[in-house]
């Protein structure tokens, strides 16, 4: 048992933006947004329930479109579906190289994507009707500007691939085999030639596919890679004037500092980008143990957090176990919050334990449910 002392005080510390935006957050990120149309991207990791994290993300970004089609804007939140990546169970080694099968290929997102339509049909009912959109990861590879940008990526693979994955120093592009589903995790295996991507898969050989000519939606990406293509997507809307939107992302607080500045904006940089036209990125506090590790979906997955559970308190890590304890009362007190961060943003440039909601649900619905 976990037993925390404290006074009750709750300080906000000034220091960095918090001394900025003592309020205006929204009308500040309004007035660089030079179209009349904004989409806002946010993303998860379907591979389990949604976890407090994702719930503190998603309402911030759907407070966020609010307020700002209350400041005149058209606003859709577009939700994307990280359905590459693998559970542990399905990532294999064969020659000391990492395969995997994706849980869009398994089927293990379909275990999982009603609680987050749930979640997000919540969001709109609470926020008053902020149109959203559900999309998967194949859809970046739609982009009109995706063959470009993939090429590019191709002609500085060895520049991009140190600066993105040290370990490897290769580009972690991928796509399935069309027959048993692996993918060459981290790309070790690709040829390039030309506009044509080659894979190898250890169960049946090589296999291609033309940048120039064939669909697109198969290509996976890795994590920094995948955050790299998207943004260059949406550079390339955000410049283009015939494109009625502008893009805006909100992601969580571990995406922020030497992340962004090395594995995104460095690179673009380094690719004779122009970032001036990169999305404007809001982030999400993170919340945080009571080690001030951030709460985590991929130790949830691995088994952790049997502290929580022995405690009760197994609601932050399982959307389900949340909604069983405090249904709809439970999420409207969790949207109130981060409403209010918009409200008075000096909350926003911080982190949150789980000690923190756990008094705050306390105060809301008295300590008998809890």
């Amino acid at each position: 048992m976990i037993r925390l002392w404290h006074d009750g005080n709750i300080h906000n510390p000034p220091g960095g933006a918090s001394t900025i935006f003592k309020e205006g957050y929204a009308n500040y990120i309004f007035k660089y947004i030079p179209k009349d149309e904004v989409r806002i991207s946010v993303g998860a990791v379907p591979n389990s329930p949604p976890h407090f994290g994702t719930i503190i993300t998603f309402s911030l970004a759907f407070s966020l479109a609010k307020r700002l089609e209350k400041l005149g804007k058209i606003v859709t939140v577009m939700v994307g579906m990280v359905d590459t990546i693998a559970l542990d169970t399905d990532i294999y080694n064969f020659n000391d190289v990492e395969y995997q099968k994706s849980i869009a290929y398994t089927g293990v997102i379909h275990d999982y994507i009603d609680d987050f339509k749930e979640l997000l049909d919540r969001l709109n009912s609470y926020f008053g009707g902020v149109n959203y959109k559900l999309i998967n990861q194949s859809e970046l590879n739609l982009h009109r500007k995706a063959p470009e940008i993939i090429m590019k990526l191709i002609n500085e693979r060895e520049k991009v691939g140190q600066s993105l994955f040290p370990s490897t120093k290769c580009l972690a592009l991928r796509m399935a085999c069309p027959q048993c589903g692996l993918a060459d995790k981290c790309g070790i295996k690709n040829s390039y030639n030309g506009n044509i991507i080659n894979f190898f898969c250890p169960n049946h050989g090589w296999y291609s596919i033309d940048i120039e000519k064939d669909d697109l939606q198969a290509l996976q990406y890795e994590t920094q890679l995948r955050s790299l293509v998207r943004g260059l997507l949406y550079t390339e809307d955000n410049k283009d004037k015939d494109v009625p939107y502008s893009w805006l992302r909100v992601t969580g607080g571990d995406f922020a500092g030497f992340y962004q500045e090395q594995l995104f904006y460095r690179v673009i940089a380094m690719m004779g980008i122009d970032i001036v036209n990169s999305p404007l990125i809001v982030y999400s506090p993170l919340v945080i143990d009571w080690a001030g590790v951030k709460l985590s979906k991929s130790i949830l997955v691995k088994g952790g957090y049997k502290y929580l559970t022995e405690q009760g308190l197994d609601y932050f890590i399982h959307y389900r176990k949340f909604n069983e304890k405090f249904d709809r009362k439970g999420l409207e007190i969790l949207f109130d919050e981060v409403n209010l961060w918009l409200d008075e943003p000096h909350k926003l440039f911080r982190s949150y334990t789980i000690f923190y909601f756990d008094e705050l649900l306390k105060a809301k619905i008295g300590p008998n449910v809890l």
